[in-house]
């Protein structure tokens, strides 16, 4: 098991304040840099950087740190320092001993670094002063936010020459960075995203987390990604985290803790109910002055926030249990006499009763659960669900339990709930709700379709109404589309009136249109599946209080598959993030899966193995424990196609065996098989990889999956066949609306022919749609094409454009990129400074003239320029220097 050791932590997302202290170490007049922020920041860890860079800059280095204890001892910090024999008593005599000692080093000057100067004893500042004031130090500091600092030591580390930082918190970006440095390896987002939320961005206590969550194995490395258990939060209660946390609040007033431990409990609290009004009133200031929470008006009530949640984690850990239900009976009692006036107050009343008590009127468990559901709380739904009497359970409440605990992911417990509901219902509406949420269960989470569609055709046999057989339709229509017939499960869904604004049954219509999107893809319809998808999360929104399946950004998946085979993958990169944003943010862990393989199998369309294969490893570690069956091939064998084009074959077939072990899904017919013939690629057996490919492109024709079909039949070209299935890609071009398989079509076409010029053109549009690798084959195959016909300026051109392009993809290893030939070697700087100056409009003398060179030496650095980069014109050359324009 991974451990984070007491040593040195790496220094992640401080670019900026290294570079403003190199700026003052450089300044002629610069005479220090002090270092401020809250405990936990990493000042001491930045200031080890910049003494660790003077160091290797030729400065001496000394360090003193302050403390409490030392402060009352006259020199107590720089005792180290102070040459055997000098008095003490003699404070010019410690000058010159200590001005003596740092001098007699052997290098230029002396950086002085200082932690906790405000705690520095006034002796010591004296004669800091004075060897800041001769200019025989640069004096480092470190000082905490909120720490008292004597006047002396405040005038030290201001004025002429000093400068300043005030280090905050790593935001989420940095957050993650740092995760995946301590770690060692890649961290899924939703991990460092709970963890983010847990530290705040603070260093220290993110360390602390992280090594809690080891200890508990809920954190752990599944060989390709560190993934934190979804049904776990981050551990918190590590002793040296509790420590630090219990010595910040151990001068608290009882009141002031009182105070604190209810808010870390409850969130919202009512104070009037735990002190008196000056008590109350006394607690909030020192709170506030000890900067351990804000306190502001939420339109009459005073609410108050904890300035960082792990002080709430460690207090809540360390409460005694009686103590814990005794603050939550009083705060449900306390909310209740003041009358239950916001939505929130009703559920937080009936959840404190919960937690108190473990029960509560079977009418307001159901509705507080209710409400859990919808914000996506579904631990806690659970939770109240399970508090209703068995007597008083009934079938919504079964279906209800039943939802959630799916969400939650407690998959295997679901079927056992919704049998149970299926025996209780009582008429059609009941026992058609019971099998619609069966069907879900049944074919979306543990994959089984026959028994899904048994369950579909016994409850038609209640489906009497049109609603009803609306009903029925979808259900089926949905699971034929996710099942590879999705001509059969769209034209089900043309018989269907979609009524947007004031529909019969809200789920039922959501999931319709969240899987007619995806319907639309896979047979080339791509401009329709973008608005579809696109109204799909625009009605979820507006109906999100009904929605009882999933959340809306959910809706999102399907947009993100219409725009990445519509060629648009910038897009549907941005919109996937959007989705995944919402989605940690609800803990939306299910749809969460999906996001991921949609975000994967887009990168991987843009030939971006690496991004696409730590997508497809997020996908499977949430996947997993969460019993997403439908999800883990696709993401397996996808995960196995990427680690294959970056030549990681072990990686490759361990994935790929795990994959058979679950079954295909139609969304991607044919897919599942990239990563065998990827395989054969990496191992030069192309003719077996392009066998591979043909069927699996037959399969998709088989089922009219247009989307799977024109990948499968361009990797065939890509390998080496492209005449082999220049036939049916073109007439796939001709039923689809995608301009991605128009482009793919074209490829084909011009792998045939060799046509060089028409593969540049190819190369630029694939470019633009952001399929960088697609773009670099087609470079690649144009170079090789006039490097063929004689034309050795294309076709150095076309090189080096091909190196432009390989360079985003990846590290990404195809038989088409080995074929270009090389690109010319680099410009030199004297050239490239003359080729800027040229492409800038500069004449040849101009050009001279800013350089201080002959005309003659710019016109022969010109002629090398022309035949390194494979151009003859000054607008080649601008483009040549600046692909992007």
């Amino acid at each position: 098991m991974k451990k984070i050791g007491a040593g040195q932590q790496p220094l992640v997302g401080r670019i900026t304040e290294l570079a403003l202290y190199g700026e003052a170490l450089a300044d002629p007049g610069g005479r220090g840099f002090s270092i401020h922020g809250p405990q936990g920041v990493g000042k001491s860890r930045l200031a080890d950087e910049c003494l660790h860079i003077g160091a290797s800059k030729g400065w001496n280095t000394v360090r003193a740190t302050a403390t409490q204890g030392a402060s009352a001892v006259p020199f107590g910090a720089l005792a180290h320092i102070i040459p055997a024999g000098t008095t003490t008593a003699d404070v010019t005599g410690v000058f010159t001993g200590i001005a003596s000692e740092i001098e007699g080093g052997k290098k230029k000057e002396t950086l002085f670094l200082v932690e906790d100067i405000p705690l520095l004893d006034q002796s010591s500042l004296i004669i800091l002063q004075r060897l800041s004031d001769a200019g025989k130090i640069f004096l480092l500091s470190t000082a905490r936010d909120g720490q008292p600092a004597p006047q002396d030591a405040r005038s030290l580390t201001t004025g002429f020459g000093f400068r300043q930082v005030n280090l905050k918190n790593l935001d989420q970006e940095g957050t993650h960075h740092l995760l995946e440095s301590m770690l060692d390896g890649p961290v899924s987002r939703r991990t460092s995203y709970e963890i983010y939320l847990k530290s705040a961005g603070n260093p220290l206590f993110l360390r602390e987390l992280v090594i809690a969550a080891l200890d508990a194995r809920t954190m752990h490395n599944d060989g390709e990604v560190w993934e934190l258990a979804p049904a776990a939060q981050p551990e918190t209660t590590t002793p040296h985290l509790a420590e630090l946390v219990e010595t910040r609040l151990s001068a608290l007033s009882p009141p002031a803790r009182t105070l604190l431990e209810a808010i870390s409990l409850c969130g919202t609290i009512t104070p009037d109910s735990l002190l008196s009004e000056t008590e109350r009133d006394e607690a909030l200031l020192e709170l506030e002055a000890e900067d351990l929470a804000h306190v502001f008006l939420d339109r009459r009530r005073t609410r108050i926030d904890l300035t960082h949640p792990v002080y709430g984690e460690v207090l809540q850990a360390n409460m005694p249990p009686f103590k814990r239900r005794r603050l939550y009976l009083n705060q449900a009692q306390a909310l209740t006499a003041h009358g239950l006036r916001r939505r929130g107050d009703f559920f937080r009343s009936v959840a404190w009763q919960v937690e108190a008590t473990g029960t509560a009127e079977t009418g307001q468990l159901l509705a507080a659960a209710r409400i859990a559901q919808d914000t996506h709380s579904y631990d806690r739904a659970v939770q109240l669900l399970e508090a209703v009497p068995q007597e008083e359970t009934d079938t919504a409440c079964l279906l209800l339990l039943g939802h959630c605990l799916a969400q939650a992911g407690r998959t295997d417990e679901v079927e056992a709930v919704l049998v149970q509901a299926q025996k209780l219902a009582q008429g059609d509406d009941e026992i058609l709700d019971v099998a619609f949420t069966r069907v879900q269960n049944l074919f979306w989470v543990q994959g089984h379709q026959a028994e899904a569609l048994q369950v579909i055709e016994q409850a038609a046999r209640h489906a009497h109404s049109p609603s009803a057989k609306f009903r029925i339709r979808s259900a089926e229509a949905t699971i034929r589309i996710a099942c590879g017939d999705p001509q059969a499960g769209l034209d089900a869904l043309g018989e269907i009136t979609y009524e947007t604004d004031n529909p019969a049954d809200v789920n039922v219509l959501l999931l319709s249109l969240m899987y007619k999107s995806p319907g639309l893809t896979m047979t080339g319809r791509t401009a329709e599946a973008v608005t579809t998808a696109q109204t799909a999360y625009d009605v979820h929104l507006r109906h999100h209080d009904q929605a009882l399946y999933l959340h809306p950004a959910a809706q999102r998946n399907g947009l993100v598959f219409a725009l990445a085979e519509a060629g648009r993958l910038d897009e549907a990169r941005t919109v996937g993030n959007q989705a995944l944003t919402e989605l940690m943010a609800a803990r939306a862990h299910v749809p969460h899966v999906w996001t991921a393989l949609q975000l994967a199998r887009a990168e991987w369309l843009a030939g971006h193995p690496r991004s696409a294969r730590h997508w497809y490893a997020e996908a499977i570690a949430l996947g997993r424990p969460l019993g997403q069956t439908l999800a883990m091939r696709p993401a397996l064998c996808g995960l196995a196609a990427a680690a294959a084009q970056i030549d990681d074959d072990d990686a490759a077939e361990k994935a790929l065996a795990e994959a058979h072990q679950y079954p295909r899904v139609g969304l991607f017919v044919g897919e599942d098989d990239l990563a065998t013939a990827w395989l054969h690629a990496a191992a030069g057996r192309l003719e077996a990889a392009r066998e591979v490919l043909v069927e699996a492109a037959l399969l998709a024709r088989d089922a009219g999956v247009v989307s799977s079909e024109a990948a499968l039949l361009t990797d065939v070209a890509r390998l080496g066949g492209p005449r082999q299935v220049l036939e049916r890609i073109t007439h796939l071009a001709r039923t689809s609306d995608s301009p991605f398989t128009h482009a793919r079509a074209a490829y084909v076409t011009e792998l045939a022919t060799g046509d060089a010029k028409a593969l540049e053109a190819v190369s630029r549009s694939f470019e633009e749609m952001g399929a960088d690798l697609l773009a670099a084959e087609a470079s690649a195959a144009a170079a090789a094409g006039w490097k063929r016909a004689g034309e050795t300026r294309k076709a150095t051109a076309a090189a080096n454009r091909t190196d432009l392009l390989a360079a985003r993809c990846e590290g990404a290893r195809t038989p088409l990129l080995s074929t270009a030939p090389e690109p010319a070697a680099a410009l030199t700087p004297r050239e490239r400074d003359i080729a800027l100056l040229t492409s800038s409009g500069a004449s040849a003398q101009e050009v001279a003239d800013a350089l201080s060179i002959s005309r003659r030496t710019v016109e022969n650095h010109l002629y090398n320029i022309y035949g390194k980069l494979g151009v003859s014109t000054r607008a080649e050359l601008k483009k040549a220097l600046n692909p992007k324009t």
